[in-house]
């Protein structure tokens, strides 16, 4: 569906067109570059008058997060092939292809402390020892000539490991030349939308200008003590899990997330817990190295995994969580700043890029690399014995089924005529041999096929009968085709060779398994007053009956307690609301013997539009039936003539409006209806966090959205359509589990309860878009918020400060309280520079209602403090009334970087605030006591950033004639 945003104020990650830019990776700067600048391809780098990056030094107790605009494109006629091995020396291959199209990415990025002070140019080492060290290598017959490109490290690289990291040794002589490395490595899972993901470095950038694809956990080399020389090559402890030779590994692996991903050992013992069970030790000998050809490696690997508690915790967004993003780190001294580069990169520095896989291969992460022998050691042993002895004693006793397994028998099986099907579709493709627009896979098996639409309206008119169970609804699901294009899903195709169905009980992939249970969700949902609250909050047995939970103790269901909280606490008078707002119900009146009853109704024909939706919504994600943009319809959304269409929201949208024969559930809809379907389909670039917290002003969360309304759509859309958007966004989510037997998970047990229960709440108010003006739904969603809390506020504000006031309780939430007190504490510039800044709304001759704002408001531009909620959420032992102060101060440089105009109303301008948002106002005032400085630092004309920089770094700044602002923390000195 179109890209309707439920994370809280995390970083978009939006594509920019990037066409003509050659490197196959690029990182885009406008700043000045020295010799990157001097050498276009190290790094790839290429400048840029729109989009900067920028790195700094790291500031104590915080990690300082920047935006990170790279271009990826693979070389011409080529794509990447993820299919080789994820071990730590493997490098990339690459296949053959047809196409190329350069994308530019914009991440957050971490500045982290790598391998901090042990980094150095290679032009600091010692030539003479180098010398020496080279000499040795190449009379023992190994041959370096390869080394330093293609992904190869240098010499200096290996000496620098060796005598200044310390992160190997290199023992014996001649042909027994052997590099011996200990490692840690971690591998980070975290649950995303119900699946294990895995944290992968999918590509690094290192010092020398080389670019690596390869993808590999966290990991760190552990710190030898003694040197290689003393040492001798069969020496038994080289083997041993506790070699007394390095660092201990237990504290090593701290460390390691730390070094690699800036995570601090206090946020580790916050968020992280250890599967202790998963540890593991193996050694791997005599392996040809990738990073130094024809040089004998031993690995001795302490393998680690851990996990993330609460992946929807505000603390983990810099991780790329909830949704899984990706992000970058650059570790230690790896800057774009010539005027700390002056020798060039320091070797140990490099800048990675993260991604969440869940197609990770277990079996590449568990080995580092495959080598001629492998030597695992006994307590692994030992450990497998225990385990195996503890499930002989499990299997003499009933338990409670583990998550993951109940999930796995919670999946859809294969429909019993799939192999029919597949056999179908294969004849089709094999028979029809004529490549067709705009993809021929698609053309072959959907040209012709027909919805059966009697079957369609016989289950919005039974939706509701109690006796119309969830096993007919599921059997009748069979009237949209568009569903067979999920045979298609690679996993699927092996099922059907192997003869599956669902006699054998296997199943479909991972996105058949969500578009099951979207439709599961909507079913649930239309029978709210029956037995839909248990079967979306449990689901259902294996007589497809809903699960009425009868207690805690209730083995049937995985998480029973928080599936007891969801059923009595959710709020399904909004869910019922929206669907009525959607027009899914609709209230008819009967005459009665005296006088006209409503009676509540489903509106068939809605139903059947939203069901027909759900049937094809996710078909995209099937690659092989990716539309080509034909040249007629170019350019499509930044899509050129012969490009295939990789958005998969975007692919559908080109197929509805140019080839809507190929979708027979949506050609066969009424007009009106067809056109709410297509409207799904927008990217409406609607950050719902920013509304229901009051974060942005309403022209950064609305305008764009009220553009696709009245100029896109041409105005033909109303609220029922916004609010059939929501409830198939709502749907959608509430499917995203691969499980939908077993209910609508991600809500019941992985959402926060009173997070759905606000944006469900909002609904309403958003669908008033279509008929009032941005700043309208704002003040009313604003003064609903103030009416409705708990415990209760009182009578509105009004006045100059109401606007603030109101937006400032959305904003602290838990602390709303002490934020409102301690605004009536405030100073009077404080007071008044909050008052104006929060009120103005980012929209052209727009203004709140003139009895709550100052008289000033209709300037700009307008700013929207990123991450100010989290600033006054994480309050703490703090001083409320002080952080409203720094809140204040922040304004106040930002409008001094950018001063009032009123041609620039319509303005937003984001002012991130990352690296302060979890200090202290104390943390704040002992960086100056220590002689730094906190600055706004402008980066482009629409966003600036706070930074924390030396004196040194301010003067070079102020050379460069960069614009900034320096935070005057003097005015916290008024509350002390």
């Amino acid at each position: 569906m179109g890209a309707a945003s439920c994370h809280v104020g995390c970083p978009c990650g939006q594509d920019y067109s990037a066409e003509g830019i050659d490197p196959a990776l690029a990182i885009i700067t406008d700043g000045p570059l020295s010799h990157t600048q001097a050498s276009p391809p190290t790094f790839g780098l290429q400048l840029s008058d729109k989009i900067e990056v920028q790195a700094t030094a790291s500031a104590s107790g915080s990690l300082p997060i920047h935006s990170l605009v790279y271009v990826e494109r693979a070389p011409a006629g080529n794509v990447r092939d993820w299919n080789s091995a994820a071990s730590t020396t493997d490098g990339s291959s690459w296949k053959s292809a047809t196409s190329s199209k350069a994308k530019a990415r914009t991440i957050s990025m971490v500045q982290t402390t790598g391998l901090g002070v042990i980094a150095c140019p290679a032009e600091k080492l010692d030539k003479e020892k180098l010398a020496v060290f080279q000499a040795r290598l190449q009379n023992s017959g190994i041959d370096i000539k390869a080394w330093g490109v293609g992904g190869a490290k240098s010499i200096e690289h290996l000496f620098w490991e060796t005598y200044e990291q310390k992160g190997c040794i290199i023992i014996g002589k001649g042909s027994q030349v052997k590099r011996v490395t200990r490692l840690i490595k971690v591998k980070l899972v975290a649950e995303i939308f119900g699946v294990d993901h895995t944290l992968l470095s999918r590509m690094q950038f290192l010092h020398d200008g080389q670019t690596v694809e390869r993808r590999q956990v966290p990991l760190r080399k552990l710190g030898w003590n003694k040197p290689g020389e003393e040492i001798d090559v069969d020496d038994p402890l080289l083997l041993d899990e506790n070699c007394p030779y390095t660092e201990e590994w237990k504290k090593a692996c701290s460390k390691a997330l730390e070094d690699r991903l800036g995570l601090t050992h206090a946020w580790q013992t916050q968020h992280l817990i250890e599967d202790s069970d998963a540890y593991n030790f193996v050694v791997e000998d005599n392996v040809k190295s990738d990073g130094y050809p024809g040089l004998n490696t031993m690995y001795c690997i302490h393998e680690i995994t851990m996990r993330v508690r609460e992946p929807e915790h505000i603390g983990v967004k810099l991780i790329g969580l909830p949704e899984g993003q990706e992000f970058a780190t650059a570790e230690g001294d790896f800057n774009f700043n010539p005027q700390q580069d002056d020798n060039g990169l320091p070797i140990g520095t490099q800048l990675n890029i993260w991604t969440w896989d869940r197609q990770l291969n277990l079996a590449a992460i568990a080995s580092m690399r495959s080598g001629p022998s492998k030597v695992k050691s006994a307590a692994t042993d030992k450990k497998k014995e225990a385990a195996a002895s503890a499930a002989t004693a499990a299997a003499a006793s009933p338990a409670k089924p583990k998550e993951s397994t109940a999930r796995l028998i919670q999946r859809v099986p294969l429909p019993t005529a799939c192999a029919k099907l597949m056999a179908d579709m294969k004849s089709r493709l094999e028979s029809d041999t004529k490549k067709r627009p705009p993809n021929h896979t698609l053309s072959a098996c959907m040209e012709s096929v027909k919805t059966d639409w009697s079957k369609a309206k016989k289950m919005a008119s039974k939706i509701s009968d109690p006796k119309y169970t969830l096993k007919d609804f599921n059997s009748d699901l069979a009237a949209f085709p568009e569903l067979n294009l999920y045979l298609l899903d690679e996993a699927s195709l092996d099922l059907v060779a192997a003869g599956g169905g669902s006699s054998s009980g296997r199943t479909m992939g991972d996105e058949f398994q969500r578009t099951m249970g979207a439709f599961y969700a909507i079913y649930w949902l239309m029978r709210l007053d029956t037995d839909g609250k248990d079967g979306f909050a449990n689901g259902v047995d294996e007589d497809w009956v809903p699960v009425k939970v009868t207690g805690p103790e209730d083995l049937r269901v995985t998480q029973v307690d928080k599936r007891i909280n969801f059923k009595k606490n959710a709020q399904w008078d909004f869910f019922h609301k929206l669907l009525m707002d959607a027009g899914l119900i609709v209230e008819k009146k009967e005459r009665g013997l005296f006088k006209s009853q409503a009676k509540l109704q489903v509106c068939e024909k809605r139903l059947v539009s939203l069901l027909a939706l759900t049937a094809m919504h996710d078909i995209m994600k099937m690659s092989m039936i990716l539309p080509e943009v034909q040249k007629q319809h170019a350019p499509f959304h930044g899509y050129a003539a012969g490009d295939t269409v990789g958005d998969h929201d975007h692919a559908l949208s080109y197929i509805m409006e140019q080839y809507p024969d190929l979708l027979p559930s949506f050609r066969g809809l009424e007009e009106a209806e067809r056109r709410s379907v297509h409207f799904t389909q927008c990217n409406l670039s609607f950050n719902h966090g920013w509304f229901v917290q009051a974060e942005a002003p309403p022209g950064a969360i609305f305008t764009k959205f009220r553009e696709a309304l009245i100029k896109d759509q041409k105005s033909k859309i109303g609220r029922s359509d916004v609010a059939l958007y929501f409830v198939h966004w709502l749907t959608d989510l509430a499917g995203a589990e691969p499980s939908p037997l077993a209910g609508c998970e991600k809500f019941v047990t992985k959402f926060p309860l009173p997070v759905l229960n606000s944006f469900l709440r909002s609904f309403e108010f958003v669908e008033r878009i279509a008929t009032e003006s941005e700043s309208e739904v704002m003040e009313e969603y604003l003064q609903m918020r103030w009416m409705e809390n708990d415990p209760p506020l009182g009578a509105l504000p009004s006045g100059e400060s109401a606007i603030a006031q109101m937006r400032l309780l959305c904003m602290a939430q838990m602390t709303a309280p002490a934020v409102l007190r301690a605004f009536g504490t405030l100073t009077q510039e404080d007071k008044d520079t909050l008052n104006l800044e929060m009120s103005r709304t980012g929209c052209d001759e727009q203004s709140f209602s003139q009895h709550l704002v100052p008289s000033n408001t209709m300037e700009g531009p307008a700013f929207l403090v990123y991450y100010g909620p989290a600033f006054l959420q994480n309050l703490g032992n703090d001083s409320a009334v002080m952080r409203l102060s720094v809140l204040a101060e922040i304004y106040r440089c930002a409008r001094d970087l950018w001063p009032p105009v009123a041609a620039k109303a319509a303005v937003n301008v984001t002012i991130r605030i990352d690296v302060i948002k979890a200090l202290s106002t104390t943390d704040l005032v002992e960086v100056v006591t220590k002689g730094d400085v906190w600055m706004l630092v402008k980066h482009n004309d629409a966003e600036a950033f706070i930074e924390r920089s030396t004196k040194r770094k301010l003067n070079k700044m102020i050379a460069a004639q960069q614009s900034f602002q320096v935070l005057d923390l003097n005015c916290l000195r008024a509350y002390s």
